[in-house]
């Protein structure tokens, strides 16, 4: 009875890391694609107002340097958040191979732990046949 609750507790971390790791992987991705629209704005506002050219250029420059700082800070969350995955399932050495984009990644993870846990739970049914 009590590894029902350890399995389900766990089923819930690992359920709210893997969407976790979704929803940063969605955050990255609108990072991303604002850095390549967030330029074409500036340039266009550049050519229809008759503003100073330097104005668009700071502000370019200070946008590109806050998505920046957005990107490296989600990527920062996510690492943390795959390490403590990795802890967790005791795959310290998976760390090197990380990929932050791509499903398969944590698929094989969750599948890899599920495996696992299955494993556990069965020599611990032949310990108690045996005992």
């Amino acid at each position: 009875m009590e590894n029902d609750k350890y399995k389900k507790a766990y089923d819930m971390v690992v359920n709210y890391e893997e969407q976790m790791h979704r929803k940063n992987q969605k955050r990255i991705s609108i990072g991303l694609k604002c850095i390549l629209i967030i330029p074409l704005i500036f340039l266009a506002l550049l050519f229809w107002t008759n503003s100073s050219k330097i104005i668009f250029l700071i502000l370019w420059i200070v946008s590109l340097f806050v998505l920046a700082a957005y990107l490296i800070t989600v990527e920062y969350m996510d690492y943390n958040l795959m390490e403590r995955m990795a802890k967790l399932n005791g795959n310290e050495q998976e760390m090197e191979a990380y990929q932050l984009i791509g499903n398969e990644v944590i698929e094989s993870r969750i599948q890899d732990v599920l495996g696992k846990i299955e494993n556990e739970e069965s020599r611990e049914g032949e310990n108690e046949e045996h005992h």
